[in-house]
């Protein structure tokens, strides 16, 4: 009886300090009305068609890190001073979190890259890549931005120091100009959808966009010794008009594609056609 008595009198000391008595509630819980914006969904999916042209798989979405995301986002909207001496990388700890200032606190037993652990379900290490600018409507602009950083770009593309990796999640916020990208080795763990705020659709985290996994045939026109040449050359060859040129990378190889194809026969068709203009170029099929 005594111990009924010390529980109703803590239960109510808790209920007029206004503390939450939803037992085993965790504050690393995704809000059942988390969504992500049609804008995010883009480039979430223009992600994945660019690591497509590179012939790497899909980044599967991830709520967990979504979720992280906004709430880094929302941070560096409301608490972020450019003029201070820690990156966009860092948090302030006024909204979720504790505070970091990123590199200076940066260290083995504090690590920035811990943060999505912390503060929601996601199991593992996460990277963040961050963009500010003062419209965030270009979503190329953006993707073109971060592969002009090599770190940006070798996580984006799995190379370098990131070869040997593979990433397993991927979260996207865009919120009044900061524009973030978090990828993960490790799976999210439950829930196997993600809302639209837009139209309430309810979308799968396995990647949809056919065109990251159907087949595709590239007209190559020209090989590289590293991916920063090759996509030098496809900056050249864009400027001279050809939209579908793309920089590919396979096996260690890096390569110029001046158009692709879904079939063969089509691309035996533009064989013809590119090799009056490009002497030697072949077909190269993923």
């Amino acid at each position: 009886m005594k111990r009924f008595y010390l529980f109703l009198v803590l239960f109510l000391f808790l209920f007029s300090l206004g503390a939450p008595l939803v037992m085993g509630q965790s504050s690393k819980t995704i809000p059942q009305d988390f969504c992500i914006s049609q804008k995010e969904y883009q480039l979430y999916s223009l992600i994945n068609t660019y690591r497509s042209k590179l012939m790497l798989d899909p980044i599967p979405l991830s709520a967990s890190l979504c979720y992280v995301a906004h709430l880094h986002a929302s941070d560096l909207a409301k608490h972020y001073n450019p003029k201070g001496d820690c990156n966009m990388r860092s948090w302030s700890g006024k909204t979720t979190g504790k505070a970091f200032c990123y590199p200076k606190d940066q260290a083995k037993k504090k690590d920035v890259n811990d943060k999505a652990k912390e503060i929601s379900n996601y199991p593992g290490k996460a990277w963040e890549i961050t963009y500010w600018g003062n419209t965030n409507d270009d979503l190329q602009s953006i993707l073109a931005f971060w592969n002009d950083i090599p770190y940006a770009a070798d996580m984006i593309s799995n190379s370098q120091k990131w070869k040997d990796d593979k990433w397993n999640s991927m979260g996207v916020a865009i919120q009044e100009g900061y524009v973030l990208l978090w990828l993960g080795k490790k799976e999210t763990i439950g829930g196997s959808q993600i809302m639209i705020c837009e139209t309430g659709e309810k979308i799968g985290l396995s990647p949809k966009d056919t065109d990251a996994k159907a087949k595709k045939y590239y007209i190559i026109i020209g090989s590289y010794k590293s991916m920063s040449d090759a996509q030098s050359a496809q900056k050249s060859y864009k400027e001279m008009g050809y939209s579908r040129v793309a920089a590919l990378e396979s096996g260690g190889r890096f390569r110029l594609s001046i158009d692709s194809f879904s079939s063969s026969n089509e691309a035996d068709k533009a064989l013809k056609k590119y090799n009056k203009k490009f002497q030697g170029a072949w077909i190269f099929s993923n």
